[in-house]
């Protein structure tokens, strides 16, 4: 395991800690991971630009779509980032965009999502507010992803 790689883990425990403590993360460690990330992945693939891009351009669309149906839903336009989800969330997102193809990057959002509920609901004694720390779940998975796709030979998830 290379320098980056353990940065990029370090990171994202930083991610965690943070999100689950204080319910929020320093902006710096987003750009610190899309930093890594793209460093380790433009080693490997000439395409990195494009697909971050993709990325990129499903999470804003999923965003959007999220955005329109609450406030249809409410009759009223709602701001994602004030009633639903973090700037922290989103800059998260958006700085693992390089890890992941397109189908991975979809299946690993789902993923995330589904990981933050259940882990929500089965640490509901502990936690004690009412948010969910999305982005320092969805980095303890991605922490998970990596060591697995790193040290198992089973079928990698990131392109690291």
């Amino acid at each position: 395991m290379n320098l980056a790689i353990i940065g990029l883990l370090l990171c994202l425990l930083l991610v965690f800690f943070q999100d689950w403590k204080y319910r929020h993360i320093h902006v710096a460690l987003p750009i610190v991971i899309f930093s890594l990330s793209f460093y380790i992945i433009q080693q490997q693939s000439n395409i990195v630009l494009k697909i971050i891009g993709y990325n990129i351009v499903f999470f804003l669309i999923t965003l959007s779509v999220l955005t329109i149906y609450m406030s249809i839903k409410n009759k009223q336009f709602l701001n994602p980032f004030q009633n639903y989800f973090g700037l922290g969330d989103l800059l998260f997102y958006i700085a693992i965009t390089p890890l992941f193809l397109l189908q991975k990057y979809i299946l690993f959002f789902i993923l995330s999502m589904v990981f933050a509920v259940a882990m929500q609901l089965g640490l509901k004694k502990i936690i004690k507010q009412e948010t969910v720390p999305l982005a320092g779940f969805s980095a303890l998975l991605l922490i998970m992803v990596i060591l697995k796709d790193t040290f198992l030979n089973f079928q990698k998830m990131t392109m690291l």
